[in-house]
């Protein structure tokens, strides 16, 4: 797609030489596509192995084990008690210095999963890979009650909260998505971080007239199809979400933006940009 302008390409949202799992980025011409390459599976879980050839099980440590999964745990890296690793010919690679704590799951099933050197998972998180590799980077964070599915990709020192679910997105290098969040099909860029309750939207509800229901895309007059059913938002680098918001299927925010907290957006925002929730409030007395 060549005629796409460049507030759609990846250079407008992100600093690439800040933004990890580079393979992805490479031959692409939209921002979109990287998360379309990710859907295909195969992108996501060739870039999880390369980082697991660098682990060496060094068989000093013990985890609740069952199934059929090649498990290597590298010399420095702790897993605690009660944590299941789990697979049906898949791969779990955990580097040295990363940290497992108690309750945590891994599932790996017939794919792979990698967790980076020093980074902190759970307790009780739980990582599902069974529909598609994970990979987790250099000190990454995965708080309590952390759920990744397949196809989820974390960033150098970014941290994934409380009780949020990821699905088939990169996260970015120290990005957060701290408390009760949901995001799936998505791109966060360097620094992007969202409050309590965000909400990224990744499947249209509005029934499509030729029966594809696909996410489309619009700039200045101009529709671009995605090709994809399920594509959420793409957050360029330092964006700012504000509590509560809702970003639905194909938004767009440029670098360095402020969203304020209860905002419902969709399309492109550019960089630069606050944008701000208008309400208006009533006062009356109370009358016991």
């Amino acid at each position: 797609m060549t005629d796409v302008p460049e507030v759609l390409r990846s250079k407008y949202f992100f600093d690439l030489d800040l933004m990890e799992y580079r393979e992805l980025f490479e031959n692409v011409s939209c921002v979109w596509e990287i998360v379309k390459k990710m859907q295909e599976e195969t992108p996501v879980d060739e870039l999880t192995r390369a980082r697991c050839k660098s682990v060496a099980d060094s068989g000093e440590n013990e985890s609740d084990i069952s199934g059929s999964v090649e498990t290597r745990i590298a010399k420095g890296a702790r897993v605690g008690p009660y944590v299941v690793i789990s697979g049906d010919g898949g791969l779990v690679c955990i580097d040295e210095g990363a940290e497992i704590r108690p309750g945590s799951m891994i599932i790996a099933g017939k794919n792979a999963v990698y967790i980076g050197r020093g980074a902190r998972i759970g307790p009780n998180a739980h990582l599902d890979a069974s529909k598609g590799s994970i990979c987790v980077s250099e000190k990454a964070t995965l708080r309590q009650g952390s759920y990744l599915r397949e196809l989820s990709l974390i960033g150098t020192k970014a941290t994934i909260g409380n009780s949020c679910e990821i699905k088939c997105a990169l996260i970015g290098r120290e990005a957060e998505v701290p408390h009760f969040n949901y995001v799936g099909d998505s791109i966060f860029g360097y620094k992007a971080h969202i409050g309590a309750g965000v909400k990224i939207s990744n499947l249209k509800i509005t029934p499509d007239p030729k029966k594809v229901n696909t996410v489309k895309v619009q700039y200045e007059g101009k529709v671009y199809d995605t090709g994809m059913r399920k594509f959420g938002a793409i957050l360029g680098d330092r964006v700012q979400l504000g509590c509560n918001s809702v970003l639905n299927p194909g938004t767009f925010v440029g670098k360095n933006t402020l969203v304020y907290s209860g905002s419902n957006i969709v399309g492109f925002i550019p960089e630069n940009s606050v944008i701000k929730l208008r309400q208006t409030f009533e006062r009356a007395d109370l009358k016991m």
